[in-house]
Parts: C-alpha cells; sequence; structure tokens
C-alpha cells in the first residue's frame, strides 16, 4: 500500500465514523422516542404500503432495518405501550401477528418522513444535481462492494 492509498484508506475510515455518528438521523427525536424506534415506525409505514396492507410482521419489519427480531420486539413492546403501534392477530395465519401504526403512530411516521424528505432535498441541493447523482452512485458502488464482502466472510 503506497502513502496516497494510506492517506485515502484514513480519510474513508474517518468520513465513514462521522457520518454513522453525525446527528442528521438523530433529530428525528423530537417525538420523545428513540430514533431507531422512530425507524421502526418508518418501516411500518412503508413495508405496509409496499405489501398493500395495513400491517407488518416482526420478521418483516426485522429485514429492512436489519436487526433481529427479538430486538424488534423489544421495541414493539415499548411502542406499544405508549400507543404508536397495535398487535394483532394476522388475518389469514393465526400464527403470524401482525405490526400497525396507531393514529398517534400515522402522525409521527408522517412528520419523520417529511424530515428525512426535507433533510435529503437539502442535501442534493446544497450539492447540486450533478454532485447528488455522483454521490448516489458511489454510495450505491459502496454498499454493492460491502454486501459482497459481508458474503465472503460468512
Amino acid at each position: 500500500m503506497n502513502a496516497n492509498s494510506y492517506e485515502n484508506v484514513t480519510q474513508l475510515r474517518s468520513l465513514f465514523s462521522r457520518l454513522a455518528k453525525s446527528d442528521w438521523r438523530k433529530q428525528q427525536t423530537k417525538w420523545n422516542i428513540k430514533a431507531s424506534e422512530v425507524r421502526l415506525l418508518l418501516a411500518v409505514k412503508e413495508g405496509s404500503k409496499q405489501a398493500d396492507s395495513e400491517g407488518i410482521t416482526v420478521s418483516d419489519i426485522s429485514k429492512i432495518l436489519q436487526v433481529t427480531s427479538p430486538t424488534v420486539t423489544q421495541m414493539i413492546n415499548n411502542l406499544i405501550k405508549n400507543d404508536y403501534v397495535k398487535r394483532s392477530v394476522h388475518p389469514t395465519d393465526r400464527r403470524i401477528a401482525e405490526i400497525t401504526l396507531s393514529e398517534k403512530g400515522k402522525q409521527i411516521a408522517k412528520e419523520a418522513s417529511e424530515q428525512a424528505t426535507n433533510i435529503f432535498e437539502g442535501l442534493i441541493d446544497y450539492l447540486g444535481k450533478k454532485q447528488s447523482d455522483q454521490l448516489v452512485n458511489l454510495l450505491e458502488q459502496s454498499f454493492t462492494y460491502f454486501e459482497q464482502i459481508n458474503k465472503e466472510q460468512i
């Protein structure tokens, strides 16, 4: 590895770390729930829309958020206590629990979705069309690379 490569590695590690620690995702805590719980509400909203259904299973939420089902269940239990989501029996398979948003949960998911859209629209405006397209392309390539190395390590 030459000196330039080492500098790039160091800079990439630093930038990824800064991005992971940045507050852009944490801004969604104004509803007095954790950012991870807001992401779960958004997953229920988007997952239900994609499935053309009112609700979504814990397993599906787990896949969307890329966390374990027990982690999702723990978050759901907390959100149920505070009336953000509801758990019911799946209409066609009684063994499966279906998670739906309450009115309170729908409102937070709507506001959080709008806020995230505004944040990324602001980023696109800040970078401009050309650099935004480049960023999307580079992130897609990076994601593909990380997926490949994760598969190789399994």
